[in-house]
């Protein structure tokens, strides 16, 4: 692998708040940067395209759900959905 621009790692959001594209953007890029993998790189890895993956990151709109799903996988991340109860 040829030496590229050092990535630097980013801190772990604050994963305690509510879900929104901001957290998912924010998660995924401090995964990647942790894992000390460039955006083109990651893009590559994930089958997405460079274009979508920043946009993932940066908390654009209109990105398909399941571009954010296969980047997610591939880095490892896990997003839990918490049953709820019936309300009968």
């Amino acid at each position: 692998m040829s030496k590229g621009k050092q990535v630097k790692s980013l801190p772990t959001p604050d994963l305690d708040q509510s879900l929104s594209l901001e957290l998912i953007g924010k998660a995924i890029k401090a995964r990647r940067t942790q894992q000390g993998i460039d955006t083109k790189t990651a893009a590559m890895l994930c089958y997405v395209s460079v274009v979508t993956l920043s946009k993932i990151e940066n908390a654009a709109k209109g990105v398909r759900m399941d571009s954010i799903l296969k980047v997610m996988t591939a880095l490892g991340i896990k997003m839990n959905i918490i049953p709820w109860e019936n309300e009968e």
